[in-house]
């Protein structure tokens, strides 16, 4: 071990830049996982024992109210909640008297029958209660309302692009009743809820219409049936439907960007593999520089084994050291600061604790793959040879 240690101080300058250059490559890995996972994150908040009915020709056509009670009379079908996307932008005073617009989902629903349907979202039961009672009401994710400066009893105004009131106006405001938290990593907390109720008499057109049904199932092995079964219930009329799980739907809008899954990792193996380099670099340029050394020690009684593994334990520290300061580094920012460089963007970002152990594997395989030729070598050489070498 003190061998080890002074052979990684020898070159204090170089082992630093080395140990720099893994650490930094083992950041943008954790990074791009990071990023990658906030892609993810409806695909991982998506619950087996939900289903999603939409317009079977594309998301952006309503469906009608009047099915929400059909739906929930299908078998295996333990709740039903519809939602309007409402696309809008808050109006916020800014610097210089100028509005600070913030884009954040906002959807008009059922907020009772929603909330039986996704039991992970967490609400006090007196702001719950007043929420009920307030048709003016919304309910604000806890990450959206601190990003707003917004606590329960503020008012809320909103600037839709999509739905005009019936006096024309395209500005909405509401009451912040409840602010809604959870302990899942992957549930988006930058949402907003408000009554289907007060949305649908207020809005100057598409009354009677909703965009889509979340749905609760008993049994989420029987989501195939269930789903065909609810299909079957609007075939042929004017607005047959298109029921799926709710990471298959999910699945739709990481898919509209491309493959993006692809890109990354495509991203992240360049990484990889330039750090390699690096390190695999180092390692041989050490070893040649201590070719007289290693016959000396194999003089005095070293065994070709302790050479060998002095040789690939150096290697692993080096690259060791750079994945405690790369990831401790990614973690830091991004699991313990919570920065997010997209909040509006991305509602949930986060390091996992898999892609911190893939960087921490990839460091080992770096290490042992970029000292194993020079500690081959090592082992393999003679002492005499070793010796006569300037």
């Amino acid at each position: 071990m003190r061998l080890l240690l002074l052979n990684l101080l020898r070159k204090p300058l170089r082992t630093l830049l080395t140990v720099f250059g893994v650490g930094i490559a083992l950041f943008l890995f954790c990074f791009l996982e990071t990023v990658l996972t906030a892609f993810n994150a409806g695909v991982n908040m998506a619950d087996a024992s939900r289903l999603i009915a939409q317009h079977k020709e594309s998301i952006v056509f309503q469906l009608p109210m009047s099915y929400g009670p059909r739906i929930e009379q299908v078998e295996g079908v333990t709740g039903v909640a519809g939602a309007s996307w409402f696309g809008a932008l808050s109006q916020e005073p800014g610097p210089g008297g100028k509005k600070r617009e913030e884009f954040f989902a906002q959807f008009a629903t059922d907020i009772k029958s929603y909330l039986a349907l996704y039991p992970e979202i967490e609400v006090p039961p007196e702001q719950l209660r007043d929420l009920m009672n307030d048709q003016m009401g919304c309910l604000l994710g806890a990450k959206i309302a601190e990003r707003l400066g917004k606590k329960v009893g503020d008012r809320l105004v909103l600037r839709s692009t999509i739905w005009a009131q019936r006096n024309g106006s395209s500005i909405w405001e509401f009451n912040v009743r409840a602010i809604y938290a959870t302990d899942s990593p992957t549930f988006d907390q930058t949402m907003m809820f408000f009554p289907q109720k007060r949305f649908d008499e207020a809005r100057e057109f598409g009354k009677g219409s909703t965009g889509l049904y979340f749905v609760g199932i008993a049994d989420p092995s029987r989501s195939t049936e269930i789903a065909a079964a609810i299909d079957s219930l609007f075939a042929n009329s004017p607005f047959e439907t298109r029921t799926m799980t709710e990471k298959a739907f999910n699945i739709q809008f990481v898919g509209m960007i491309g493959n993006f899954q692809l890109l990354l990792r495509s991203i992240g193996s360049a990484v990889v593999l330039t750090m390699l380099l690096v390190s695999a670099n180092t390692m041989m340029m050490s070893a040649r520089e201590r070719t007289r050394e290693m016959g000396i020690l194999k003089a005095i009684g070293f065994s070709d084994g302790h050479v060998f593994l002095l040789l690939i334990g150096e290697a692993l520290a080096i690259s060791l050291l750079g994945a405690m300061a790369g990831i401790g580094l990614a973690w830091l920012l991004f699991n313990a600061l919570h920065l997010n460089p997209k909040p509006d963007f991305f509602p949930v970002f986060y390091l996992p604790n898999g892609s911190m152990l893939a960087a921490a594997g990839l460091a080992v395989l770096t290490g042992s793959l970029s000292g194993i030729v020079p500690a081959v070598a090592g082992m393999r050489l003679k002492a005499t040879e070793a010796l006569r070498s300037v």
